[in-house]
């Protein structure tokens, strides 16, 4: 205890060496804690990205063989093609309805990799309805076409259909783009029981006074007497919030507002007569970290497994993870490289800073010693003052630290981020990243209806949002603690090399 408060004294005595002391070690612990929150929040944004973006898949068609398809068809003659059309069998009139749809086993079985935590399927198809007037507004291209007199809606007797397995989990509904006003979503169940109900455009509805409880007819592509029509039960409105913002300002585009319909996925296939495929399977990642090793899985067991060739791709959006992350990553190298030379710089100060004081202290030291203090006290004494100089500063430069952390961090990303980059605004509802179940589903990012659209996206330059964290509490004692050890070296070697009858005897 004398040891201590020796050290508290000899601390109060020389107040001009240690400001200095302190000052050096403040300007360096303040760069190296500041270094530190930009590292912990660039880390930190980093994996939440992984959470909502770069963890998403489809599986579908690969563009490549649609084109390879519309050239061939492109080179036929189309009266030959309508005669080998009128020809074809049930088999082959199928095959030409599915080439390029994916077989339903084929996303079932890819379903099951484990780092794949949730999917759905989706497809989308064009039924007749009867006596269904639709709502969405012509093209100005399509009223100069139309013959005078012809009405508006005479030929408007097709509308467009999506399917999935639950209608909560539609792309449209899980931005809020649609919002259901009226009954309820269809369900995971009624698509196992290919239950036939339908969502309907709150528009369309009352444009055809329909409402829940009431059915429309449809009719089955491919079928023939009583099986050629299918009664649709409605099970909800829903109401469009954004008519495709993006294109509203478009005067050749259709309004989309009216002329869609939600159902059961094994509704929507057989009235498209293509049971057991779909347009696509998207899935969910545990993690963006994941998407190599599924790119692998896909090339093992649908490319070379079913030997498809090019038929079938697998799209991801890890590269908008890499351009989100890679500014907030090369934040974090440079921090940490920042954070290093902080961290040596303090460590070069405490060390020349003692090496000063205890060798102009000498004669204390061997006075101390000589009437019969133990090195143990007199490491104490030193180890006291050592770590008043080191708390002093590190509180100070905590303070400073808060204030200037977040500004550090824009000058680093602003200097980093080299390119443009963007977030998805999109949330579910939870605020969780991906669905708990196949037909619960998150935000489907940069999607609509079932398809990338980066042009759709909601977009917001990338930030960084330093916050001072209460594990920086642990991180600054154990720099301290560091600090502090690392002084005590020099004070250590000189008092146990000394020797008090050869620093009495120079006196």
């Amino acid at each position: 205890m004398r040891s201590v408060k020796r050290g508290l004294r000899s601390f109060i005595r020389h107040p001009l060496a240690n400001l200095v002391v302190v000052l050096l070690l403040f300007v360096c612990l303040t760069l190296s804690l500041s270094m530190l929150a930009v590292k912990l929040a660039a880390d930190g944004q980093v994996e939440e990205v992984k959470s909502s973006v770069g963890n998403y898949a489809e599986l579908r068609v690969s563009s490549a063989y649609k084109m390879q398809l519309f050239s061939e068809q492109r080179e036929q003659d189309p009266a030959k093609r309508q005669a080998e059309a009128r020809k074809m069998s049930e088999e082959e009139l199928l095959e030409e309805r599915t080439n390029t749809l994916v077989p339903e086993e084929i996303t079932d079985d890819f379903s099951l990799l484990p780092e794949i935590i949730s999917f759905d399927k989706v497809l989308e198809a064009h039924v007749s309805l009867q006596d269904i007037t639709g709502t969405e507004l012509e093209t100005m291209f399509s009223m100069r076409e139309r013959a005078p007199g012809a009405s508006a809606t005479s030929s408007s007797g097709t509308f467009a259909f999506e399917g999935n397995t639950n209608g909560a989990s539609a792309s449209d509904f899980m931005l809020g783009n649609k919002v259901l006003v009226e009954g309820s979503f269809y369900t995971y169940q009624d698509y196992l029981d290919a239950n036939p109900v339908v969502l309907v455009e709150k528009t369309l509805a009352e444009e055809n006074g329909l409402s829940v409880g009431d059915t429309v007819t449809a009719t089955v592509t491919g079928a023939e007497g009583r099986n050629s029509e299918m009664e649709l039960t409605i099970k909800g409105i829903y109401e469009t919030v954004e008519a495709e913002e993006g294109n509203a300002q478009d005067p050749q585009a259709f309004n989309p507002a009216g002329n869609k319909f939600f159902a059961p996925l094994s509704v929507v296939q057989e009235l498209n007569g293509t049971a057991g495929y779909v347009e696509l399977g998207y899935f969910y990642l545990d993690s963006a970290d994941s998407s190599a090793a599924v790119q692998e899985a896909f090339q093992e067991l649908v490319v070379e497994g079913l030997e498809g060739g090019d038929k079938y791709e697998l799209a991801t959006d890890y590269s908008d993870f890499e351009s989100i992350s890679d500014p907030l990553q090369k934040v974090s190298k440079t921090s940490t490289i920042g954070l290093a030379g902080a961290l040596g710089a303090c460590a070069l100060i405490i060390i020349l800073a003692m090496a000063i004081i205890v060798g102009g202290r000498t004669r204390e030291l061997g006075v101390l010693k000589a009437i019969g203090a133990t090195d143990r006290q007199v490491l104490i004494q030193y180890a006291t003052e050592i770590l008043c100089l080191c708390l002093v500063a590190i509180v100070l430069a905590a303070g400073a630290s808060a204030l200037i952390s977040q500004r550090m961090g824009n000058w680093l990303l602003q200097g980093n981020a080299g390119n443009a980059a963007f977030v998805e605004q999109a949330e579910s509802p939870g605020g969780t990243g991906a669905p708990p179940m196949m037909g619960i589903g998150a935000e489907r990012l940069y999607k609509q209806g079932g398809r990338f659209s980066p042009g759709n996206r909601n977009q917001q330059s990338v930030e960084l949002d330093v916050i001072y964290r209460g594990s920086m509490l642990v991180y600054g004692i154990l720099i301290l603690l560091g600090i502090s050890l690392l002084g005590m070296t020099v004070p250590v070697i000189w008092i146990i090399r000394l020797r008090p009858a050869r620093v009495l005897a120079m006196e």
